[in-house]
């Protein structure tokens, strides 16, 4: 599917939980925000979430070719609207449907229904989501690849964080080497290569849902004029694709 074609819906990210939840074919609780509208697709037995820091609206626009894998095979782009579009608070809300509440947890929701749940990130991150899911610590993306490789086809919902962009700013800072847009180049077009072999081995009637986040910190990037501008207003984005 072309850019062009890619129909795209406006959501908030509270409703991203429900949506999932709707995907995997069972009924979102009351409880939370209802399931984004206008989304046609039939339930699935695996989802693989993949969350992407400082990967939005603006980043796969500007980034396109380097996106040409996402956007070819993307079957809906959502929009998610929200008030804090920093990856701690997009965590909160995928995990409880809330910024503030911790009533309702995903993850268990999912496993209390049958649904086998692994979540691969950061220690301190799946220390403080995971809740009853099966909790794998890395300490860099090639890890987390490779992890995640591992346990693709065998779980309902499979979490995946790629969190190396703070690390290789931090260092670009320090010894003035890379500017940060080039830096969000690079590793788009590296995970990209990643997530293309992945969605390859994942088996049929299975959804890769690709979240996008503005990062763990706010990042000055070298942007001027209406590309800041752009960048500023930037939505953090969900991608879907049915394999």
């Amino acid at each position: 599917m072309s850019d062009d074609e890619l129909p795209t819906f406006t959501g908030t990210m509270e409703q991203v939980p429900a949506t999932i939840i709707k995907i995997l074919g069972l009924t979102p609780p009351t409880t939370i925000p209802e399931a984004i509208e206008g989304l046609e697709l039939e339930p699935v037995d695996q989802i693989l979430l993949v969350i992407l820091d400082n990967f939005g609206l603006f980043e796969i626009t500007v980034h396109h070719n380097e996106s040409k894998f996402i956007i070819q095979e993307s079957q809906y782009l959502l929009l998610l609207e929200t008030s804090n579009p920093y990856t701690l608070a997009i965590l909160q809300t995928l995990i409880h449907g809330d910024l503030s509440s911790k009533e309702f947890h995903l993850m268990n929701f999912l496993q209390n229904h049958g649904k086998t749940c692994t979540m691969i990130g950061q220690k301190s991150d799946i220390e403080a989501f995971a809740g009853q899911a099966k909790k794998i610590p890395t300490s860099g993306d090639m890890t987390t690849w490779v992890q995640a490789s591992k346990l693709l086809n065998r779980v309902n919902f499979l979490s995946l964080h790629f969190l190396d962009f703070e690390n290789l700013y931090k260092r670009s800072i320090q010894f003035k080497r890379t500017p940060p847009e080039n830096l969000i180049s690079r590793l788009i077009l590296r995970t990209s290569k990643w997530l293309t072999g992945m969605f390859k081995q994942l088996r049929r009637n299975s959804v890769m849902f690709i979240l996008g986040t503005h990062g763990r910190t706010k990042i000055e990037m070298g942007y001027s004029g209406k590309f800041a501008e752009w960048r500023k207003a930037s939505l953090p984005i969900g991608v879907l694709m049915r394999k």
